[in-house]
């Protein structure tokens, strides 16, 4: 089966839901990016480093790149600035944070750990099943793929 949802509708497919942390103000897709602006004073329980650059800088511009789908898991790339710095190099701040928003929403908070060189290791495939629960059959993710603002995935039930 294939599946393929702009990052639009999927963000209004998530708001619907409740799935969007309170931290992301916008999201959107073009070309080969993902790109997110987050509120780092809305992070919930934020950590004392993140809160200490919140108070420095606010927002965070960030573009996330697919780089990998293998066996439910997706590597995206980080690239994010601060008012122009580079914050992709404090990605691993934002892990706890993260974890955190995923577990607030009844999701595996380990379905998200973050990488060397600004990556995020993302478990789709456990994501999907757990927000599926028991409402929807099994579905398998055999491939994702990110082009021109439209995520493509294959599933097998």
């Amino acid at each position: 089966m294939r599946i393929e949802l702009t990052v639009t509708e999927a963000v209004e497919l998530a708001r619907a839901a409740g799935g969007l942390p309170p931290f992301v103000r916008t999201v959107t897709g073009e070309d080969d990016g993902v790109h997110v602006t987050l509120d780092l004073r809305r992070v919930p329980d934020a950590p004392s480093a993140l809160r200490v650059a919140a108070r420095l800088v606010p927002v965070v511009r960030a573009t996330l790149r697919l780089e990998s789908f293998v066996a439910g898991t997706a590597v995206v790339a980080v690239e994010a600035n601060a008012a122009g710095l580079p914050a992709h190099k404090l990605l691993g701040v934002a892990q706890g944070p993260l974890q955190a928003a995923l577990r607030s929403r009844g999701l595996p908070p380990d379905a998200l750990h973050v990488l060397p060189d600004a990556r995020v290791a993302v478990d789709v495939q456990a994501l999907a099943e757990a927000a599926a629960g028991d409402r929807l059959p099994a579905v398998r993710l055999t491939d994702v793929a990110y082009t021109e603002g439209t995520v493509h995935a294959e599933a097998e039930l």
